[in-house]
């Protein structure tokens, strides 16, 4: 469950949580080659962001508040291949949501 005040923000920046899962998701499987996928503050609404290689949202003035590994190592020796369904999982069952709202409360000062 996404906290009350980050869920409000992702109603009305990214479209609902379904949609933003789908657009985060997007945005780790078209990442080519290594790379992270990111739910990043910028200019004070939420994006989805990607990066190459080491970069973050900080470079292109976001701050991020959740990052995903698309790293092949990240997924290939469960998953192989099969990004999306690393990315998928990852959004599914691995985010600690209350930490990402703790996240966002820090970039949005």
């Amino acid at each position: 469950k996404i906290p009350g005040e980050l869920q409000k923000k992702i109603d009305s920046d990214l479209g609902g949580t379904a949609k933003m899962k789908e657009d985060l998701i997007q945005a780790g499987v078209t990442q080519f080659g290594s790379g992270w996928a990111w739910i990043a503050v910028k200019d004070g609404k939420l994006a989805i962001m990607k990066t190459a290689n080491g970069e973050s949202p900080l470079v292109h003035g976001g701050k991020p508040i959740l990052g995903c590994d698309v790293w092949e190592h990240s997924y290939y020796i469960d998953y192989r291949n099969r990004r999306p369904d690393y990315l998928k999982a990852f959004m599914d069952h691995l985010v600690n949501w209350d930490h990402v709202a703790e996240m966002y409360g820090a970039a949005s000062k």
